[in-house]
């Protein structure tokens, strides 16, 4: 008996098998460190296109958004790794001056302000940077717009996120699987936000079937 390569089984197998090249190459353009948006963006391209949507091919579709995006990927990581270096820093202070603070719910309030947009549009941005071709200014409005309207799917993405860095922190091998997941199960909270925003675009094709992939 042989296996029908369009039965559940294969196609799951075949998903399985382009996460993982996905993730892969993931962690092989993440390494310069200032890439790890451009690369973050290519990962999730991928996972809509090739994975969900089955279009293209893994590497292509990789490569061609990580170049598309490369210079204002490394900018909004840049962006970010400096954001993160004044929360850093700002725990640090707080962990030391805490105490002796004068209000220290006051400083703890002000970490919360500082540290909420950083959550709140990290899990957004670079799927933004994917989708939307616009300068660093707007998509950072696009980012934040999303965040503040879908507080509940931004609270479930930020714990996902946090589960993930968590198992990677404690289980360093699981990165070899975790970034094609992380994607994936991203995707699925972050798309129907996405078809919000592309109801015009959508509404100029009058068969569903001529949509494009990043409408479908």
């Amino acid at each position: 008996m042989k296996l029908s390569m369009d039965s559940p089984a294969a196609n799951i197998a075949e998903q399985i098998a382009d996460l993982l090249v996905a993730g892969f190459l993931w962690l092989l353009c993440s390494l310069p460190v200032v890439t790890i948006g451009p690369a973050t963006a290519a990962l999730y391209y991928t996972v809509v296109k090739v994975v969900r949507r089955k279009r293209d091919t893994v590497t292509s579709a990789f490569f061609h958004s990580f170049r598309g995006n490369l210079r204002q990927g490394i900018g909004l990581t840049v962006l970010y790794l400096a954001y993160g270096a004044v929360l850093a820093a700002y725990g640090f202070l707080w962990g030391r001056l805490g105490e002796a603070a004068v209000s220290p719910y006051a400083y703890a309030a002000a970490g919360i302000l500082l540290g909420a947009p950083f959550l709140f549009t990290i899990v957004y941005i670079f799927p933004v940077l994917s989708r939307f071709d616009a300068g660093m200014a707007r998509q950072l409005q696009y980012a934040l717009h999303m965040s503040v309207g879908h507080p509940l799917t931004t609270l479930v993405l930020v714990l996902w996120l946090a589960a993930v860095l968590c198992c990677a922190y404690l289980f360093s091998f699981s990165l070899l699987v975790l970034p094609g997941i992380c994607a994936f199960v991203s995707s699925l909270l972050i798309e129907p936000v996405f078809r919000k925003y592309l109801k015009k675009e959508r509404e100029k094709y009058a068969d569903s079937d001529d949509l494009p992939w990043y409408l479908e």
